[in-house]
């Protein structure tokens, strides 16, 4: 969220003029705001360039992505000033996080409660349903974007009538042009195409009036790319002062590489020609290059990104500060320092393997490396898990405490389903651990990257949330170039990440041996699952790629810790790597079953509701309509 005062403080309703969209309905929302819209008129609003910017920045509110924690949309931000999901239709833990660990390689399924998807139990009726998080995310996800559109649509229709001056008008068009085509891209990359409305449609009793059947794919991206290119053209290099994190020209170049990357993939293969791999290749080189001369580039120190605000990686960045602007993320604490919330993005034994070594090297999971998996690998590991006896204190409480996080248990049993029982630890006398009394315990790791250290309570988390850093922009860069043939070009990228990551040089190459076009393409898979870890851009290169395969036929997996018999507790800030031989290291499973993820998914259906509320709409092809999302 923008620290500025026109995105602060009171939350007030306003009414939609009016939305069709998608659903074909109109819809009433909350909005951060400091004056009140809907006591101006239209001509105050588009006569003064401070109600026209508030105007806009409900979108802000709405589409600035944030942390992609616990049952949340990714990067949706329903949780900020802990509005949560929980509205009476969570009923089990068998959820959907699209785009979070929980629901990709990156974490465990806590206490094996493995989501229908991932199963592939997930069923069409099910979808409609309002007793799972994931239903209740993808209605609201359309929903609510199609409002957000309509706001984009109303200012770009009524900004050139404005009185203020010619400049301002262009800098709010340009934020307005990339907003509705951040929206579209939201959309378009999880169904296919959708309406195209690019202007406010009036209100009406007769909603046959407005209704718009689904406009292709290619003709939805090459909407979406027209209005990156006239916000490029539009948007100033950078802003000043409270508006420093609102939209840039930097920030919208970046995005349009993020887009033609995306569409360019396997999964769309080019779109006959709108988002080739060359397109790609020029937008994300040419958002390098600008953002290298304003001063943007890779942070030096890999575990500082999150904790030093606006530095020269962040290039889109969602800003928070306490007591203003905050969330809540208690899932990823320890639960006795946590508010009543444990197992949220818990790293899968998958993620911790695939972490290099400091030379570059691969970790070889085997049972004589687990006791000291911990040890040399590069500084990603160490920003990013959390693990038994790490020397990082987790909250001022910990501090207070005079103790470091240990999980491990005593007096263990391992279940036939492959997971583990025990005790708690003796270190912790004060509370829980994760999940303790929760049946099988498979919660060995926490995640470490982003986590506010300083705040007071879980609840009162303000770190930054930098959706777009400039090391995606290099590897979207790089990706591109190796699918042209550019070999040098795409092997600096990863020796340009490795290195701020810490690898040793060796040779020269920094542990990548990839030469070919295939196996350079396998190594930035590999690299972009480490190097953006709980970033919320897992699940959606697993879909672009096609690689479900990595998730499909096994199941996650984690690293149960438990005392040796006959050993003593280390104490409660021993140096792990001296009393790591106290423990055994065993490899549990953590899923119901074998994860069994259907293909169709790589492109989800539209709700039945949304289907009965406009019959012009098609369902797509693979959910058993005529539309052919892939045109």
């Amino acid at each position: 969220m923008l620290k500025s005062a026109t995105m602060k403080s009171n939350i007030l309703k306003y009414i939609l003029l009016a939305i069709l969209v998608l659903a074909s309905f109109a819809s009433c929302r909350k909005i951060l705001e400091r004056d009140p819209l809907n006591a101006l008129t239209n001509e105050q609003v588009w006569g003064s360039e401070r109600a026209a910017t508030a105007y806009l920045d409900t979108v802000y509110y709405d589409l600035m992505p944030c942390w992609p924690y616990g049952m949340g949309n990714p990067g949706g931000c329903s949780r900020v000033y802990n509005n949560w999901f929980w509205d009476g239709w969570v009923k089990n833990w068998q959820f959907v996080n699209f785009g979070n660990g929980n629901g990709t390689d990156e974490a465990i399924s806590p206490h094996r409660y493995s989501d229908k998807v991932l199963l592939g139990t997930a069923t069409y009726d099910w979808l409609e349903n309002y007793d799972n998080a994931a239903a209740g995310v993808r209605l609201n996800w359309a929903v609510n974007t199609f409002g957000d559109i309509r706001t984009c649509n109303n200012v770009l229709a009524n900004i050139d009538k404005a009185t203020f001056a010619q400049e301002s008008k262009n800098q709010i068009k340009g934020q307005a042009l990339f907003w509705r085509a951040w929206a579209y891209y939201k959309l378009v990359k999880d169904v296919g195409g959708v309406p195209l409305i690019l202007t406010p449609q009036a209100a009406v009793s007769d909603l046959s009036q407005v209704q718009m059947p689904r406009n292709k794919t290619s003709e939805c991206v090459k909407q979406i790319l027209k209005d990156l290119d006239d916000a490029i053209a539009a948007l100033p290099d950078s802003w000043k002062g409270a508006d420093v994190g609102r939209i840039d020209k930097g920030i919208a170049m970046a995005f349009k590489g993020r887009v033609l990357l995306f569409f360019a993939s396997p999964l769309f293969n080019g779109l006959n020609g709108i988002a080739t791999w060359q397109m790609a290749y020029d937008a994300n080189l040419a958002a390098k290059n600008f953002l290298a001369g304003v001063g943007k580039g890779l942070y030096p120190v890999y575990g500082e990104i999150w904790n030093t605000e606006m530095n020269k990686e962040q290039v889109m960045v969602r800003r928070f500060t306490f007591p203003d602007a905050f969330y809540a993320a208690p899932g990823n604490a320890p639960l006795r320092y946590s508010a009543d919330d444990w197992d949220n993005d818990a790293p899968s034994l998958e993620l911790v393997n695939a972490f290099p070594m400091k030379n570059g090297s691969r970790f070889v999971p085997s049972d004589a490396n687990y006791p000291t998996f911990f040890q040399n690998r590069d500084d990603r590991f160490y920003a990013t898990i959390y693990y038994n006896g790490a020397p990082v204190q987790f909250t001022p409480k910990m501090v207070n405490k005079n103790e470091y996080y240990w999980t491990y248990l005593t007096n263990p049993t391992f279940t036939p389903a492959g997971g583990v029982t025990g005790t708690l630890n003796s270190i912790v006398t004060d509370g829980n651990w994760i999940g303790q009394g929760m049946g099988e315990l498979n919660c060995f790791f926490l995640k470490l990257k982003g986590v506010d250290r300083h705040a007071p309570n879980v609840e009162q988390s303000d770190v930054d949330w930098p959706e777009i850093r400039y090391a995606e922009v290099l590897m979207n860069y790089g990706e591109a170039a190796n699918e042209l043939g550019k070999t040098s070009e795409a092997l600096q990228v990863l020796y340009d990440i490795r290195q701020r990551a810490g690898i040793s040089q060796g040779t020269g190459n920094y542990g990548i041996t990839a030469a070919s076009t295939d196996d350079i393409r396998k190594a930035y898979q590999d690299e972009r699952f480490v190097e953006f870890a709980f970033e919320g851009k897992r699940w959606d290169d697993l879909r672009r790629w096609k690689r479900f395969d990595l998730l499909r036929g096994k199941q996650r997996h984690g690293l149960a810790v438990t005392l040796k018999p006959g050993e003593t507790d280390p104490a409660p800030m021993a140096d792990i790597n001296k009393v790591y031989n106290k423990f055994n290291y065993t490899v549990i499973t953590t899923d119901k079953d074998n994860l069994a993820i259907p293909d169709k998914m790589y492109i989800y259906g539209l709700p039945y509701s949304f289907l009965s509320r406009n019959p012009k709409l098609q369902q797509n092809m693979m959910w058993g309509g005529t539309f052919d999302p892939f045109q």
